[in-house]
């Protein structure tokens, strides 16, 4: 073809145009490799990792450093303003009233540059923003520290590796990722998704409980605080009895613990007693008057998810899901987009999925079998 090519911009504007359908045309290939047998949603194994955005860390900014830069600016201002005063007056003659001048105005530009950004992130209810790119997010992302990027979202089936759905999203965390994804497994699976496996991010109790309800086996270990005192040498929460016909707690003493209130911004039942200064074992369960313990709202759900999973479980999760990150990434530009805005982005992630699963069904089905399950 006498290295005939399509044009970079040519390639640029297809992602940028077509993002739909490049994701249309991944579910349409789960559609298929199911078909072809590759796929059984026996078990779906999904995780999150964090890609880079085009747009630079340096760009990236939070309304506390916003706040902290124009307290920076406004003392400078008021030492050259300061400077001025004093020159006026005779006390610094040999001061450069023009160039202190010139300071002065470009340091009042730059300070109503911050204020309208601040203002921008107080109307929006927003706590950062990318200068370049809006879309992109500041992210904790393990031992890289913070990016500004994106969190891919993968829901990986176990049978051979593949890719059965897959996201971006500005999402910081995974909290609350667990439900869409699992709904739009379902879908794409057309109803054959049975085992969901998930690692500790994905921990949400409302979640799990909806989930379950609708009959899907979770398993993921919950990600909250445990209800200890001390350090070590007083009764764990595991110490305590629950009993739910009484909705109370048996304590080591066999005192019981009724239900006291409930705190909805940490979704937590509490229970307590008083009198335990009187307990012969107060001193290995508290030093207060009384002890509390605290249940969660959704804890059945929690527990049961936690059962289900078992270290074989989270072990088969960590193989299927997490290489498909490490191999995207090295297929992406070393996890870090080209194309800027979450749009043109999720189409980049996509075709790069897209490419994943191809790879993944020709290494199982072989060039020939591909073809002819094709035909």
């Amino acid at each position: 073809m006498k290295q005939l090519a399509p044009d970079f911009k040519t390639i640029a504007d297809f992602r940028k145009d077509n993002g739909d359908a490049v994701k249309k045309v991944c579910r349409q290939f789960i559609v298929f490799c199911k078909q072809a047998g590759l796929v059984s949603g026996q078990l779906v194994a999904i995780d999150g990792s964090k890609f880079k955005a085009a747009a630079s860390k340096d760009q990236a900014v939070t309304r506390k450093q916003l706040e902290k830069q124009l307290g920076k600016l406004d003392q400078k201002i008021d030492r050259y303003l300061a400077q001025l005063a004093a020159s006026e007056q005779g006390d610094d003659a040999d001061l450069n009233r023009d160039k202190v001048s010139e300071a002065l105005a470009y340091l009042e530009t730059h300070k109503a540059e911050l204020q309208d950004e601040l203002k921008t992130l107080v109307d929006e209810g927003k706590t950062q923003l990318c200068r370049t790119e809006p879309d992109a997010k500041l992210m904790k992302s393990g031992r890289e520290g913070t990016v500004v990027g994106y969190n891919a979202q993968n829901a990986v089936d176990e049978e051979h590796q593949l890719i059965v759905h897959h996201d971006l999203t500005q999402a910081g965390s995974d909290n609350q990722q667990l439900k869409p994804i699992a709904q739009e497994t379902h879908d794409v699976l057309e109803g054959g998704l049975e085992t969901l496996v998930a690692d500790a991010g994905y921990s949400n109790g409302q979640q799990i409980k909806e989930l379950q309800f609708s009959g899907y086996d979770v398993a993921l270990p919950s990600n909250r605080a445990v209800n200890n005192q001390g350090n070590g040498e007083y009764f764990q929460k595991r110490d305590f009895t629950y009993l739910p016909e009484e909705d109370a707690y048996l304590c080591p003493a066999g005192e019981r613990l009724p239900h006291k209130t409930v705190s909805n911004k940490d979704r937590l039942h509490l229970y307590a007693r008083s009198g335990c200064n009187q307990c012969p074992l107060q001193s290995q369960c508290t030093k207060a008057d009384r002890r509390w313990v605290t249940r969660h709202l959704n804890e059945e759900a929690l527990e049961k998810a936690t059962n289900a999973a078992t270290p074989e479980r989270m072990i088969r999760r960590m193989a299927t899901v997490e290489p498909t990150f490490a191999t995207l990434k090295r297929m992406l530009n070393k996890g870090r987009f080209t194309c800027w805005g979450l749009s043109s982005a999720s189409s980049e992630y996509s075709l790069g999925v897209l490419s994943y699963n191809l790879m993944r069904a020709i290494n199982v089905l072989g060039v020939k079998g591909m073809l002819a399950r094709l035909a």
